[in-house]
């Protein structure tokens, strides 16, 4: 029976009109009425579906079904419909196919033949355009998409003096162009997947046939797959359901919102994975010293690029260890400064009713919440916000002998290195970190300081992403891709893609 699936006992009682099951599938019947009756089921009451009804030259009947607001009814009525209405598949002497025949009507979209019903429906959900006509046992998927979006802007997040300056949208078809307008290699492939039982966001797979690993594609590809969530929204979801190691603190896979840093990535072997509705694009494999680069790097003249890159990696060595630092040496080893230094800071502290390690959770927690508070204020007065708290809390702190000088100069200072991390991701997982070693500072002092370092890089030693070690090219070590990660090369040594991808063609530039 045409509904044998759809009308079970166990769709009525969970009150489904649709079974969401993968295997579940709906073919398209030559009994015209059949399909009609199916959408119309599955419409139900939306009133934003819309099915519209007409007959061919020949008299067949047939109906389109399209979503109001995602799909163009203007392109539809005007490439579509007026022209189908011609149509005569039944004295056809050119013994042209139904498929072949709306190709030479439809000239400026595509046309895909769908023997599912089912997944015919899906598709107009989705934005497309669903054609069924009587007597024929396969519908037409028109790609007629019009679905209202944020045009192409600067990032926010990913700011840059030199190169370009547009990012990503939240639109799946302007990402994909971004790409393809950066990388015009016929080996250049966007691989589209369907993710979510009941959302079915489009997942793009972007990558270069003949230069990125086929094991790396074919595994994410497997991954992607085997996924079963009902409801995709965002990147940073499918984030976490593809990073392997689930309980670590670090971020496995990197992204970026800017175009050209996922091209120049793609073209170095790695993956880019696109998400419908999120303007943030993952890449993998990802390694610490990918996440500490950022593209403008290469724009740029290599020696100033050199000494950027080197204050990055200071700036991350000094974010995590600055506070547990000024803690170990007060509360445990004050004979490691000088002695004008240790009766400075003796005097600083004189009058400081609270502990060094109290002290510092009692500003960290300040900065934590002004952080969070200025991110969720309107951008109107978030900016006025981090002044005011800033620098008016920060001295009332001062004269109310809470704190002493140097920890504000300090905590100010393990705040503006966590912000030059180009990677937002790994730096939270810095400010996690920060605390952990913290903790073993407060516990054991610079001895514990070092423990709760050496615990930190084990960790980072142990993660892999998807094949390539986290640590590359320091652990194990790639001699070019070691130097290339500290410094910034000059253009005509940037010779080869990094050997810890695996690509496939390895030159870059000859």
């Amino acid at each position: 029976m045409f509904f044998n699936k759809f009308d079970s006992q166990e769709a009525d009682d969970r009150g489904e009109i649709f079974n969401i099951s993968p295997d579940y599938d709906i073919k398209v019947s030559p009994d015209y009425k059949a399909n009609l009756d199916c959408c119309n089921r599955l419409k139900g009451k939306n009133s934003d579906v819309l099915i519209r009804e007409f007959a061919l030259a020949d008299g067949r009947r047939s109906f389109v079904v399209l979503v109001d607001g995602m799909c163009d009814k203007d392109g539809a009525e005007q490439n579509l419909i007026l022209p189908a209405m011609k149509l005569n598949i039944s004295g056809n002497i050119n013994r042209m196919t139904p498929l072949e025949q709306l190709n030479q009507i439809i000239l400026n979209t595509e046309v895909s033949e769908q023997p599912s019903l089912s997944k015919g429906y899906i598709s107009a959900l989705t934005g497309d355009l669903f054609f069924c006509i009587e007597g024929l046992t396969s519908g037409f998927v028109i790609g007629l998409r019009s679905i209202e979006s944020r045009s192409v802007s600067p990032s926010e997040t990913a700011g840059s003096v030199i190169g370009p300056h547009e990012a990503f949208t939240e639109n799946f078809r302007t990402n994909t162009a971004l790409l393809r307008r950066r990388i015009a290699d016929p080996n250049f492939t966007i691989e589209t997947l369907k993710v979510g039982l009941r959302s079915h966001t489009s997942v793009g797979l972007c990558y270069i046939c003949g230069v990125t690993n086929s094991k790396l594609v074919d595994a994410l590809r497997e991954k992607i797959q085997s996924l079963t969530i009902d409801l995709l929204n965002d990147a940073g979801e499918l984030e976490q359901l593809l990073e392997q190691s689930q309980i670590s603190l670090f971020p496995q896979i990197g992204g970026t919102e800017k175009p050209d840093t996922a091209a120049a990535e793609i073209c170095e072997g790695r993956v880019a994975i696109l998400v419908n509705g999120s303007p943030y694009v993952l890449m993998t494999p990802a390694t610490l010293a990918s996440m500490m680069q950022v593209t403008e790097d290469e724009y740029q003249r290599w020696t100033y690029s050199s000494f950027l890159k080197i204050l990055r990696w200071i700036a991350l060595f000094i974010s995590i260890t600055a506070p547990s630092l000024y803690v170990a040496i007060v509360s445990y080893n004050p004979g490691l400064l000088p002695v004008d230094m240790l009766l400075l800071s003796a005097a600083n502290r004189a009058n400081v009713p609270f502990s060094a390690v109290v002290e510092v959770i009692i500003m960290e927690f300040f900065i934590e919440l002004l952080r969070e508070a200025s991110i969720r204020l309107p951008g109107s007065i978030s900016s006025a916000m981090s002044i005011v708290g800033g620098i008016i809390v920060g001295d009332a702190a001062i004269r109310a002998g809470l704190v002493s000088p140097l920890l504000i100069i300090i905590i100010g200072l393990t705040s503006l290195t966590t912000f030059v991390i180009p990677s937002y991701e790994l730096a939270s997982s810095m400010r996690l970190v920060k605390y952990f070693i913290l903790f073993c500072s407060a516990v054991l002092g610079v001895f514990g300081l070092t423990v709760g370092f050496v615990i930190f890089i084990s960790r980072l030693c142990a993660l892999n992403s998807y094949g390539t070690d986290f640590t590359a090219p320091f652990s194990p070590t790639y001699k070019k891709g070691f130097v290339e990660s500290i410094i910034e090369l000059p253009i005509f040594r940037r010779d080869t893609r990094p050997e810890y991808y695996e690509p496939i063609d390895i030159v870059r530039m000859k």
